[in-house]
C-alpha cells in the first residue's frame, strides 16, 4: 500500500463526502455515522480516506464519485488553505500559495511548480507511493473548480492533465470536467495551465476568508497601533512577507521600495528594530491561532513562516514563556 496510506489528510475532507450524502438525504447509513465522528480540525489518513471514496463508490455505482465529490469542493472544505489562497492576487500567486501551504491540507507527497514545453505545471511526486484513483480524481477536479470559482469563469479548463491511473472505461464525465487534452498512465498526476491564465484576477467573496483577514489585521494593528502611512504599509508588508514565507528585511524592504538601511532608520525611530516587530507580529497571530484552536502547532509554524515546528516552539517560549500547548491551557483556563 506504500507509505502514503498511513499519512494524514485534513478532517474537512470527511466533511466533503458527508455533505454529498446529506444532499442525497442518505444520513442512516453507517458511513454517515462514520463521517460524522471527523471534526473539520482533526486529521484522517490517506487510508481512511480511501476507504471513505470507496465505500462511497459502492454504495452510488452509476455516480462518477471522484469527479462529483471534486465538483463540490470549496473553501469550507479545505479549511485555512482555502480561504488563503481566496486572498491572493492572481491565479499565479494562489498556485504559489497552495504549493507552499498544501501541508495545511495534507501530508506526504507535494505539488511542485515547473515550466513545460511553455506551460506552467502543478506536477504530484510519488515518493511515498500512489494514491487512490479516486483521490487523484477529487484532487485534480476540486482543484480546477476551485480555480473557477477562484477567477469567476466555469468556463475556465486546463491545458492538460495527466493521471497515474490506467484509462477507465468511461473517461467522457472526467474528460469533460477537466477541458484539455487528458492523458493516462502517465508517471504521475499534473496539471497543465496556459502562461495567460495565470495572470487571472482572483476576485471572491467569501465570510472565511473575511475572518481570517480580520483576524490577521487584528494582530497587526495590536503590534503596530500607529495609523500614520508608514505603519500601514509595514503592516501590510509584514503580514505579507510572513503569508509569503519570506520574513525577512530584505523582502519587507523591496515591498515597501526602500533600501534596508531605511527600513532600519525608519523602525528605530519608534524605538524599535525588525527583528522585534516581526516576532510580535508572530506571535500575536500564534496567540490568536492557538485560541481558535483549529490549527495544530505544525501548521501554524507553516503559517508564521518558520522552517519548522521546533523553530516555532523555541520562538514562542522564548517569547511567551511557555511552550504553546502550556501557554493554550493556560489562556484557556483564565478564559
Amino acid at each position: 500500500m506504500g507509505l502514503l496510506a498511513n499519512l494524514q489528510v485534513s478532517g474537512d475532507l470527511a466533511g466533503l463526502v458527508r455533505s454529498f450524502l446529506q444532499d442525497q438525504q442518505d444520513t442512516d447509513c453507517e458511513l454517515y455515522r462514520y463521517l460524522s465522528g471527523f471534526a473539520a480540525s482533526s486529521r484522517i489518513t490517506f487510508s481512511q480516506w480511501w476507504q471513505m471514496l470507496e465505500q462511497l463508490q459502492q454504495r452510488y455505482p452509476q455516480q462518477p464519485v471522484g469527479v462529483t465529490l471534486g465538483q463540490r469542493v470549496g473553501p469550507e472544505f479545505l479549511g485555512v488553505l482555502g480561504h488563503l489562497l481566496l486572498s491572493a492576487g492572481t491565479l499565479a500567486e494562489a498556485l504559489q500559495g497552495f504549493q507552499r501551504y498544501q501541508r495545511l491540507l495534507h501530508d506526504g507527497d507535494r505539488a511542485v511548480a515547473s515550466v513545460q514545453d511553455g506551460l506552467f505545471c502543478i506536477r504530484w511526486t510519488t515518493d511515498y507511493g500512489p494514491s487512490s484513483r479516486l483521490s487523484d480524481e477529487v484532487l485534480v477536479v476540486g482543484m480546477l473548480t476551485f480555480v473557477r470559482r477562484m477567477v469567476q469563469d466555469d468556463s475556465l479548463t486546463a491545458a492538460a492533465v495527466d493521471f497515474s491511473f490506467a484509462q477507465p472505461e468511461e473517461t467522457a464525465t472526467l474528460q469533460q470536467a477537466c477541458g484539455g487534452e487528458v492523458r493516462f498512465a502517465q508517471r504521475t498526476t499534473a496539471i497543465y495551465f496556459h502562461p495567460t491564465q495565470l495572470l487571472l484576477p482572483v476576485n471572491t467573496h467569501d465570510a472565511g476568508l473575511r475572518q481570517l483577514l480580520e483576524q490577521q489585521a487584528q494582530a497587526a494593528v495590536a503590534v503596530l497601533p500607529q495609523q500614520d502611512s508608514f505603519t500601514v504599509c509595514l503592516r501590510d508588508a509584514l503580514l505579507a512577507a510572513i503569508q509569503a514565507g519570506q520574513p525577512s528585511s530584505a523582502w519587507v524592504a523591496e515591498r515597501l521600495h526602500m533600501s534596508e538601511r531605511t527600513l532600519f532608520r525608519r523602525l528605530r525611530a519608534m524605538n524599535s528594530t525588525f527583528r522585534e516587530v516581526l516576532t510580535q507580529m508572530r506571535m500575536q497571530l500564534a496567540r490568536d491561532y492557538l485560541l481558535e484552536g483549529r490549527l495544530t502547532q505544525s501548521e501554524i509554524a507553516l503559517l508564521l513562516g518558520y522552517s519548522e515546528q521546533s523553530a516555532f516552539n523555541r520562538a514562542f517560549r522564548k517569547a511567551c514563556g511557555k511552550a504553546p500547548h502550556s501557554w493554550r491551557k493556560s489562556a484557556r483556563l483564565r478564559g
